[in-house]
């Protein structure tokens, strides 16, 4: 039975008024949500920055703090005559301290010791003129408690701890630490710089004189600004976001955003939005792919080309006297080209694998023979870098059936690794020795080794491992998979032995084998 049509215009009708009310109803939630939550946004970022800063001059002062309880340790007043042994184990302590002042708490100047001399006449011009009984209230100190005194001079700072100290006798001495400027400085770094990746942040004066870093504009609804309470009192620390003019075009894009969002019906939103996502992930995995093959194919070709333009030029102005000279350079030219080589056939042979197209050349090859021309390709590349190198290679190897340029890749691959990964353990060995029906070339060096768990992934391809990583050395994570192609092409595999912080050792093994037609005559007969 069907509804009469007046029922289904007042049911349209109907649904019409609720999809505008829940529309209009969502739309002025959501926009209120959208400002409260940018409100809540900045307040929470403004309060992080609060905590931030506050955490940091707690740290800075205790760290002051802290020195000043060693420094009132060792400044002993009982024994005058121990003062100057005092005074120069102070200063040669790493306690950020220029000069020792003992003084009488009612004449702080001049002082008992030291007296005057012209070695520290610009200390003690500078302790006569910022400290004196007016800067300081001694009914109010107490025993051995330190106390901190900053001040501004005309051509410099001044700051200074200073103790109430009192020896066997009764008899008071008020003992000043004159404090070195530029370390105090070196310590508002060593506890600010991790900020600096992500803040703009500057200690001044009251003055707005920058003391560390250039002073920073107040203009920014996120800069905060707080005086460091008892040590460096005359100090101000100023920091603001970094990235603050984004963050606020950011905050200013989202409420548009939103409010054009809220206009929209959630069925373009959610569709636009899926591709928005679907699309701008995959152009961030293009660019990112594309920028890092660019800057590891620049880096590893880099050092070839840099040699082959240093020396050509060298030999083309002339500059080389001696035959001998220009041998060496045409042999460190060629070298290095075959290098390069290497590196760019390493690209293409793993772009062959990968499609399976890459043709076997196999040949009778002395393996011997082969590894002495690579360590002698890579000779200077491994002298550039420092290291030390090994060989035992004995004579009389038999020949294999095999891929010269494959397993001349592959080496080179297991070469180039041990001097990436070494780290200061500059020392490689290659051996190659003929072993149950196999040859086996290793290459040990005196790394940082390989965890255990990763000794079979560094074999896939694309995998870095954490020794790699976390030294921040750079590679494309295809140079083992193609060393472990090349040794199974051959029938053979490619070992490691290695344990952590005794370096690493890899072999490739290839078995003995003749050419098919070879083999089938030495069979006949």
């Amino acid at each position: 039975m069907r509804a009469p049509f007046s029922h289904n215009t007042l049911l349209v009708a109907v649904a019409i008024g609720v999809i505008i009310v829940s529309t209009g109803t969502l739309s002025l939630v959501s926009y209120h949500y959208t400002v409260g939550r940018a409100y809540l946004v900045e307040t929470s970022l403004v309060q992080s920055i609060i905590n931030l800063v506050a955490q940091k001059i707690e740290r800075i002062e205790q760290a002051i703090i802290d020195n000043d309880r060693i420094l009132v340790e060792m400044a002993d007043v009982n024994e005058p005559s121990q003062w100057p042994a005092i005074r120069d184990e102070i200063k040669a302590s790493d306690l950020n301290v220029d000069e020792v002042y003992f003084a009488r708490p009612r004449q702080p100047f001049p002082p008992i010791y030291p007296t005057y001399s012209n070695e520290i006449r610009n200390l003690w011009g500078a302790y006569r003129n910022s400290f004196n009984l007016k800067d300081i209230d001694l009914n109010r100190l107490a025993l051995n408690q330190p106390h901190h005194l900053a001040k501004e001079r005309p051509d410099n700072y001044f700051f200074a701890s200073y103790v109430l100290k009192e020896d066997r006798k009764g008899q008071r001495y008020l003992v000043c630490f004159q404090m070195n400027n530029e370390k105090i400085i070196a310590l508002l770094d060593r506890y600010l710089r991790d900020l600096q990746a992500n803040y703009y942040v500057a200690v001044v004066d009251f003055e707005n004189n920058g003391i560390f870093n250039q002073p920073i504009s107040r203009s920014s609804k996120y800069y905060y600004e707080t005086r460091f309470p008892s040590t460096l009192y005359k100090w101000i620390l100023q920091i603001v976001p970094r990235y603050y003019s984004e963050i606020e075009r950011d905050v200013r894009n989202q409420r548009r955003t939103n409010l054009f969002l809220i206009i929209m019906s959630m069925t373009l939103i959610f569709s636009s939005l899926a591709i928005i996502y679907v699309a701008g992930r995959r152009e961030r995995q293009l660019r990112q792919l594309k920028e890092d093959f660019i800057s590891n194919v620049s880096h590893e070709l880099k050092t070839p080309l840099s040699l082959i333009g240093m020396f050509s030029e060298i030999l083309k102005t002339g500059r080389v006297k001696t035959q001998e000279t220009r041998m060496e350079y045409y042999s460190i030219i060629h070298n290095e080209a075959e290098r390069m080589g290497h590196l760019i056939g390493n690209l293409l042979d793993f772009a062959s694998l990968e499609r399976g197209k890459r043709a076997k050349h196999f040949e009778p090859v002395n393996l011997s023979q082969l590894v002495s021309r690579e360590l002698e390709a890579y000779h200077y590349q491994i002298q550039k870098e420092g290291f030390q190198l090994s060989t035992e290679m004995p004579e009389g190897m038999p020949e294999i059936y095999a891929d010269p340029v494959a397993i001349s890749m592959a080496l080179f691959n297991l070469l180039d690794n041990s001097v990436k990964y070494s780290g200061d353990g500059k020392q490689i060995a290659v051996k190659v020795v003929q072993e149950n029906g196999y040859i086996d070339v290793s290459v040990a060096d005196k790394g940082p080794g390989i965890p255990l768990e990763e000794q079979q992934k560094i074999f896939e391809k694309f995998y870095r491992g954490s020794t790699a990583v976390g030294r921040k050395v750079r590679g494309s994570g295809i140079g083992l998979s193609i060393t472990k192609h090349v040794a199974e092409m051959h029938g053979g595999a490619v070992l490691v032995d290695s344990k952590v912080g005794k370096g690493s050792t890899f072999t490739l093994r290839i078995p003995i084998r003749k050419p098919p037609g070879q083999e089938d005559v030495e069979a006949s007969t």
